[in-house]
């Protein structure tokens, strides 16, 4: 599975950059902003446009995205409509929101410098991206058009940890004997002994995913990866954002009763908490055209947190600058590059022309 994968001051920053094939086909300007590497095309037909786009998580130590003189067919979707295309593979590697965010404001300020202010700016991202792509179009209305989240986390991403917690501490409780070693321990838990607790106890396999709304073929996967994240997150944060100290835990039929009374508790850390409240969450408050895209099922990212976003509009009367469309699909950010392609579409008819995106399944 492919965990797709306002700073308060633009940076001072020592720009590495090589140019390729100036005055041919296309563009190419690969370099490094203060350690982010960056790619950046501008095609031949260049439209004087910008898509910026925001990548997804990607665990810390892993081989980041190899940036090269070459247009996939996501890049494709913009660069044919005449867009220039640019992307930061940010400073690090983990659950960096902060850092993407700041990375891709750096970006985005270079561009300009260099190449001129776009006369129309959108920013993409997918998963991890998505947020960083929202809350960027959030905190630099002045310097986008519009925004596209794809599989994005547009609630807080404390909630979403939070549910991680949860079913972390449920299944140590339901299938690994309470023995805390799936949090407690740096050493990491791999997949296939995760799968083999759950195969043990179909029945209560089968609850536990109904309770998270989680396939029974994707439970170990989704454990896996979200054991991953909390200990990473524990190990540069000092500690949990989030805690289940006061968590009733319910929908567990005839269980409910022992799983409050022995399921492990955990407190949040303060710092770790206050720093996810102040970075990681998106406000609603929009000044922009936003399109969302989500499937309709997402191991990962349940829908609920789309919802959650669209209410969060609501309560700070932007929601007209809001909409949400759902790909009939499974899994996360399964979307085929023809759903990316007709969405923006209908995102770039409704900044130009002031038609809102239909909402649909499609």
């Amino acid at each position: 599975m492919k965990v797709i994968k306002n700073v308060k001051s633009i940076f001072i920053c020592v720009l590495i950059f090589c140019t390729f094939n100036i005055g041919f086909a296309q563009e190419f300007d690969i370099g490094e902003i203060e350690n982010a590497k960056y790619k950046i095309c501008i095609p031949e037909n260049w439209n004087g446009g910008l898509v910026i786009y925001a990548h997804g998580y990607e665990a810390i130590g892993e081989e980041g995205e190899i940036f090269d003189e070459v247009i996939d067919d996501f890049m494709q979707i913009f660069t044919s409509r005449g867009f220039a295309y640019a992307a930061s593979n940010f400073r690090s590697q983990g659950l960096v929101i902060k850092e993407g965010i700041e990375d891709t404001e750096a970006l985005r300020a270079y561009f300009d410098k260099r190449y001129g202010k776009p006369n129309l700016c959108f920013i993409v991202g997918h998963s991890m991206g998505g947020i960083i792509s929202l809350a960027s179009v959030e905190k630099f209305p002045a310097f986008y058009d519009g925004a596209m989240p794809l599989c994005g986390w547009l609630a807080p991403v404390y909630s979403l940890m939070k549910r991680a917690l949860d079913m972390l501490v449920i299944y140590d409780y339901l299938f690994a004997n309470n023995n805390g070693r799936i949090l407690d321990e740096e050493e990491f838990i791999e997949r296939d002994r995760i799968k083999v607790q759950i195969d043990k106890k179909q029945k209560l396999a089968t609850l536990f995913g109904t309770h998270f709304m989680i396939r029974v073929d994707h439970l170990a996967e989704v454990i896996s990866f979200n054991q991953f994240v909390i200990k990473e997150i524990i190990s540069w944060l000092g500690g949990l954002p989030y805690g289940n100290i006061q968590t009733i835990y319910s929908g567990f039929g005839n269980l409910d009763e022992h799983i409050n009374k022995k399921v492990k508790r955990y407190e949040a850390n303060n710092f770790a908490e206050e720093y996810y409240i102040q970075n990681y969450s998106p406000t609603g408050e929009l000044f922009d055209p936003v399109l969302a895209l989500h499937t309709t099922y997402d191991e990962l990212l349940p829908v609920s947190n789309y919802e959650y976003y669209e209410q969060v509009t609501k309560i700070k009367h932007s929601s007209h600058y809001y909409a949400q469309q759902y790909i009939m699909a499974e899994g996360h950010c399964e979307f085929s590059n023809s759903d990316i392609d007709k969405s923006f579409d209908q995102l770039l008819a409704w900044i130009k022309g002031g038609k809102h995106p239909a909402v649909q399944n499609k």
